[in-house]
Parts: C-alpha cells; sequence; structure tokens
C-alpha cells in the first residue's frame, strides 16, 4: 500500500469542498461486507456507479470488503486521502474523526445521529466535532445526513436505499438540502420528472459544512448552472449572503424552498415594525434581492429548476400557447395574467394565415387548432411552424391532450417537433402532454421541456421569467452617505427619537416640547396655529391607543381645552405611565403616510422597512423589506414593490409624491441602523408623511429602542 495517495485531481484549496465532492480517494469507516447495511451501501454505490478513484474500506476485522481488501484502522490509511466517510455509532465518531485528522484526511462525511438533535450530551459531542473542523482544517459534512454524490464522477458518498431505485439524469442542476429525508425524496422525484441533475448534498447538522458553503461551492463550478436549495434554517447568515452574492456574479440560477415561516420579532419592542418584519420575510427580500426565486411548493420547486436547466431566458415575459382544447387555452391564459406573462396576439397577417389553413381555428394567443388539426399532419407542420415564425415568442407552450398515445401520431409528431427544434433554437419551448415514455425522452433530447400539467407549465415559465431578469444584488457601499455615530445612543421619548433622526439626516417639523398649558400656548404662537399636541412619555409607545393625540387644534381656547382632556384620557388609559410633558408642532402639509421602519432580525441583524403608514400600518400590511444598508437603487425598489406604490406616483390625478425625499430617508435610516447594529432594537417612524413632488417629507412620530449587546433591550 502506498504511504500517500498520489492524485490525478487538481490540488484541493484549503478550506475547499472539492475533497468532499471531487475525491480521487475515499476511505468508508465502517465498512461493511453487507451491502444492504449502511456502511456497506456506499461502497456497492461506488462500485456499481463507476467511481474511478481509490476505495479504502475500514473494517477492524480486515479482510475483504465486497471484493475490496479492507484495512483494520485508520492509521493504516496512506496519507492524505481526500474523503472519509463515516458509518459507525456516535460513541465511535470523535476518536475516529481525530485519527482521520491526524493522517491527513481532507473530508469527512459523517452518517452517524445521535448528535445535537438528541439532547446536551450529543450536542457537546457535537461541539467537540465542530472544535476538530477549525482546528485541524479537515472539512467535515454532517453528522446526521444522507451524504454526498456527484453523479459525473460516479461518486455515490451516501446510504440512501433511493440510489437502488435508479438515479437520475446526468445534467447540471445541483441541489442542495439541509434535510436527509427531502434530498432522498428529491432524488427520486427528479428521476421520475425528468430533471438532470450533477450533484447532490444533504448537510445535515452541519457541525462544519453548512448549506451556504455548498451553495457557494457550486457557485464557483464551471458544470453547475441551476443550483436547487431546501433551506430550513440558517447557521452563518455572511456565508449566506456571500454564497448568493457569487451565484449571482457568476450568472448561477437559484431555486430555493424555504421552509418554517416564523414571526419572529413580533413581539419585539411592541412596535409595527416588529410585527410587520416576521423572520421569513427578511429571507424573502434576502433572496428577491439576489436573483434567487423562492418556490412556494415542492411541485413548483422542481418545475422552476427544470425550466431554469434549459438555460433558456424570458426577460419581456412574451409567451405564445397553442392548444387542442378551447378551455384548456382560456384556463392557461388566466394563468398566464395572473402570473403577469404577456400573452401578447399573434400579428394580424399571421392571423390572417393561420385561418386560411384551419378557418375553424381560434388564431389570437391562446392559438385553438381545435380537434380538426389531428386529421392533417403536413397542415398541423405548417400551422406550427407559421406560428412560431411569426409570433416571436420567447416562449410557447404546446398543449396537445393524451393524443400522442395514438400510435400512427407518434412518429409523425417526432419528426415535426424536432425539426422546429432545429428551426427556432432560441425560444424555451414546453410540451404539455401525455405520452409514451420513449416518445418524451426523445423529445427532451431535443430541448423541450416536458410538463404535463399546463397551468403548472405556464407557471414555470414565470419563474423562468423571474430567473432570467437582473436582480440588484448588494449595496453600493461608495454612494452611501455618512451619518455620525452615536457612542451613548439612548431616545427615551419621541421627542428624543426626533432628535437622532435629525441628525442622522431625517426630516422632521419643528416642534417644542411643553410641561404647562401656558408654555404650549407660547410655543404655538411662535409655531403658529394649527397645532397638533402629543403625550410624552417613555411608557406609551401608541399614544393614539392612549388618547395621546389631538389634530387641528386651531387656537389657544382650543389648545387649552385640548391639554386638560388629553391628561384626562391618558391618565384613565395608562395610569402608571411616566408623562415627560406634551410635544407641540405645527400640522404637516398633505401627503402619503407612509411608516419606515428598523427592526433587528435575530439571523441577519437590522432590517429596514417601507409601508404604508398611519392607522393602517398593520391593517394593510403592504411593506417591502431589505438587510441595512441599502442605496438609493435598493430604497427605490423597496418603494416600487409596494402594492400601493401608485399612490406616491400620482394614480388618478393625485399628486406625484416627493419620492426622492422618501428614498433619501430609507437610505440614511438603513446606514444608520448597520453603523449602530449592536444598539439599535427597532425603529418605528410611523407615519412618515410624503409631501407634493419637490416639497420634502418628514417623521410626524417616531419611536426608537436601543437594547445592550449582551444584555438585551432597554428604551
Amino acid at each position: 500500500m502506498l504511504d500517500r495517495i498520489e492524485s490525478p485531481a487538481r490540488e484541493h484549496a484549503a478550506g475547499s469542498l472539492d475533497p468532499l465532492f471531487s475525491p480521487a480517494s475515499i476511505a468508508v469507516l465502517g465498512a461493511s461486507a453487507d451491502p444492504l447495511k449502511i456502511g456497506g451501501r456506499p461502497i456497492k454505490f461506488l462500485k456499481a456507479h463507476g467511481y474511478g478513484g481509490t476505495l479504502l474500506p475500514v473494517n477492524p476485522r480486515g479482510g475483504e470488503v465486497q471484493g475490496l481488501p479492507a484495512l483494520r484502522s485508520v492509521a493504516e490509511l496512506p496519507w492524505g486521502v481526500d474523503h472519509a466517510v463515516v458509518a459507525l455509532p456516535a460513541s465511535a465518531v470523535l476518536e475516529a474523526a481525530q485519527a482521520c485528522a491526524d493522517r491527513g484526511v481532507k473530508a469527512m462525511t459523517v452518517f452517524s445521529a445521535g448528535f445535537a438533535e438528541v439532547g446536551p450530551e450529543g450536542a457537546a459531542m457535537q461541539a467537540r466535532l465542530s472544535a476538530l473542523a477549525r482546528e485541524s482544517g479537515m472539512r467535515i459534512i454532517g453528522p446526521n445526513c444522507m451524504g454526498v454524490m456527484n453523479f459525473r464522477i460516479g461518486m455515490i458518498a451516501s446510504f440512501a436505499f433511493m440510489v437502488d431505485l435508479g438515479l437520475p439524469r446526468l445534467g447540471r442542476t445541483a441541489l442542495v438540502s439541509q434535510s436527509g429525508a427531502f434530498g432522498g425524496q428529491a432524488l427520486v422525484m427528479a428521476r421520475r420528472r425528468g430533471l438532470p441533475l450533477g450533484a447532490w448534498v444533504t448537510t445535515g447538522n452541519e457541525c462544519d459544512v453548512e448549506m451556504a458553503d455548498c451553495l457557494a461551492h457550486f457557485a464557483r463550478d464551471d458544470e453547475t448552472d441551476v443550483i436547487m436549495g431546501y433551506m430550513e434554517g440558517c447557521r452563518s447568515p455572511d456565508r449566506l449572503v456571500h454564497a448568493l452574492a457569487l451565484a449571482r456574479e457568476r450568472g448561477k440560477r437559484v431555486v430555493m424552498v424555504k421552509a418554517g415561516s416564523s414571526d419572529v420579532g413580533r413581539a419585539a419592542a411592541q412596535s409595527h415594525t416588529g410585527a410587520l418584519a416576521g423572520n421569513d420575510r427578511v429571507f424573502d427580500s434576502l433572496f428577491r434581492q439576489y436573483g434567487v426565486h423562492r418556490a412556494d411548493s415542492i411541485e413548483s420547486f422542481f418545475d422552476a429548476a427544470y425550466a431554469a436547466g434549459s438555460g433558456k431566458r424570458i426577460t419581456e415575459g412574451r409567451v405564445g400557447v397553442f392548444t387542442v382544447s378551447g378551455g384548456v387555452g382560456v384556463l392557461m391564459a388566466d394563468v398566464a395574467e395572473h402570473e403577469k406573462l404577456d400573452m401578447v396576439p399573434l400579428p394580424q397577417p399571421a392571423q390572417d394565415e393561420l385561418r386560411a389553413m384551419l378557418p375553424l381555428a381560434a388564431v389570437r394567443n391562446p392559438v385553438d387548432g381545435t380537434a380538426q388539426i389531428w386529421s392533417d399532419m403536413a397542415l398541423f407542420r405548417r400551422f406550427l411552424r407559421t406560428m412560431l415564425r411569426e409570433g416571436r415568442y420567447e416562449a410557447v407552450v404546446f398543449f396537445l391532450t393524451a393524443m400522442p398515445y395514438s400510435p400512427p401520431l407518434q412518429q409523425p409528431l417526432a419528426e415535426i417537433f424536432a425539426d422546429l427544434r432545429r428551426e427556432f433554437p432560441e425560444p424555451a419551448l414546453v410540451l404539455s402532454m401525455l405520452a409514451p415514455q420513449a416518445l418524451q425522452d426523445e423529445l427532451a433530447e431535443h430541448g423541450y421541456l416536458m410538463i404535463e400539467d399546463a397551468s403548472r407549465a405556464i407557471r414555470a415559465l414565470s419563474a423562468l421569467r423571474a430567473l432570467s431578469r437582473p436582480s440588484p444584488g448588494p449595496a453600493d457601499l461608495a454612494s452611501l452617505p455618512r451619518v455620525p455615530h452615536f457612542p451613548a445612543l439612548e431616545a427615551a421619548n419621541e421627542h428624543a427619537a426626533k432628535e437622532v433622526l435629525a441628525r442622522v439626516g431625517i426630516p422632521v417639523l419643528p416642534e417644542r416640547t411643553v410641561a404647562d398649558p401656558d408654555a404650549a400656548c407660547a410655543a404655538a404662537w411662535e409655531l403658529g396655529y394649527p397645532v397638533a399636541l402629543k403625550v410624552l412619555s417613555p411608557d406609551i409607545v401608541h399614544k393614539s391607543e392612549a388618547g395621546g393625540v389631538a389634530l387641528d387644534i386651531a387656537d389657544e381656547a382650543g389648545l387649552r381645552e385640548a391639554w386638560a382632556a388629553m391628561r384626562e384620557r391618558v391618565a384613565q388609559a395608562a395610569p402608571r405611565a411616566r408623562i415627560d410633558g406634551m410635544l407641540l408642532a405645527p400640522m404637516a402639509p398633505d401627503g402619503v403616510e407612509m411608516i419606515l421602519g428598523v427592526q433587528r432580525d435575530p439571523v441577519f441583524g437590522p432590517v429596514v422597512m417601507v409601508g404604508m403608514g398611519g392607522i393602517y400600518a398593520e391593517l394593510l400590511d403592504d411593506v417591502s423589506l431589505r438587510i441595512a444598508p441599502v442605496d438609493a437603487e435598493g430604497a427605490m425598489r423597496m418603494v416600487r414593490e409596494l402594492k400601493a406604490f401608485p399612490l406616491l406616483d400620482g394614480a388618478r390625478g393625485r399628486p406625484r409624491a416627493d419620492l426622492d425625499a422618501l428614498v433619501r430617508a430609507i437610505v440614511r435610516l438603513s446606514v444608520f441602523a448597520h453603523r449602530h447594529a449592536d444598539r439599535i432594537a427597532s425603529i418605528d417612524i410611523n407615519p412618515f408623511r410624503v409631501f407634493e413632488a419637490g416639497r420634502g417629507a418628514a417623521a410626524l412620530d417616531a419611536v426608537l429602542l436601543t437594547r445592550e449587546p449582551e444584555d438585551g433591550g432597554h428604551a
């Protein structure tokens, strides 16, 4: 036995995942002669699927394992094995891992369960495994995972029995799953749906290698075009953001299922922002920023990845539909409208040409050839060819029912669609039909997407359009404004919060704090009527609910009356609240009321939010979020994502709002939150009134809650 493995592969970079996915040598610890056991399956699979590297079974009994000589211990391994597969009891894993590290093993896959998923003792063992990975530089995937596969080289380092059912077709899509159970199901689904895969991995407990690391690996991989991810949580947000940025930079299409939405932060700080900026929405925002398509079901997850794997792009959303069923054509048009795809009609000369061929056909779009078209395959060919030539669609779906099962039609259909694909190589072409598997396989080889459900076919094209459009990516840090740093950040009440925001560059109205009615009247004379009066208290976050707001006070008599009535209402609503006085401000001009906010996300830190504000903030639930900081382009995208954006943009004769002022405020708020990420718990600016274009905006109310970096938050 050689003392060192001589690898024909390239030298692996320190810390890279190449030894996991492209190993020249694999040791199997706990190797079994029984191919049905967990320690036997990897050897069986590696031999059966043509793995060409060195395979080294390790079993304390020695002898022979599935026709291969077995080593008795890790100490007998040659120095520098690329990849060790561990199929041992949990109690034996740490010792084996240390032995592998001492022997220069570059990477490990640990199948063994019994770690952090079972309790404190298992968590302690897993922590020691993580420490070993950090100290030795040996990359470890798992524990409690189903393994790793690189189909291109026959590297099946897994015990998944699903491999016995058959592997998917070879392709340029990689699948990464945090769940082993889902990973196994996905393997079967990929084969059944005709989704070609190049690699597959489940990450398990992620003691070292995380999902984000695998995403980054495939982003760098020249043989991967599409990355599928099944995510349940994120351990290292910086790694995830880096991986998604790398995938975006390298033009990789990422399709993600994110399980486990939560309302973490809903209870935080009693704020509107905390209620609106749930953790799951932050992931939505991150995915949108980096061009990741988030699927809302397992079905759409596979359809989107399948469409993305075609390599086609849909930027404008111009889609044509050919059907032999008028009703299904209408259904497809309904789905296309919902997905905001453009079912642009065929040009009139093309419609006239098709109607001349088949007078009873519907020729606008959807194009319905009716059942008559099956009677003349030469006509069928001319009809489709004309539609493709004249429509200039980015994608076309052909709904053919189950007619392709008819034996006389199968060969003509195969020839017609092969010829059409050769003549029209650019558009994405989808066949929605029931047909013999051989015919489906033949047409798939010609580049057709095979999606039997017509509605699914349209939604897959919608996903492909989303994946084809440019994404904004990270903020342009060089363009961000400088904001002051506050060594001691405190904001006991609304006035103090506004003073901080004003120094940051967020506009506020001139206002005065007053202790008694006489001071209020003097301030009102200085500011000018009409005025607003609000209670100041560190204990009352939502003043209007406590009766602590009076608006449009026109004169001194009205002000004194409002003062007395407010003190009585607040005393009844919040008898224990500390009162710091009152806040007097001029009434603001009319405008659109927005909410600006920051919430500290438990994973990603400060998240900035914009939405429709005032008393309807939570009722309307129309918000857009980004991880701070954001630049001007990102802030404008946030505003345009709002359903209520037309209200800002001058819909139905309304004056156009000052979008520039709104964008500036979002950017400055995000930079402020980012700079004080360790101190800010939440910020609510509600309402933030945006005046008519050219007249600016102003924060009419504000709450700023701070936190101790380690001990929790305080106001």
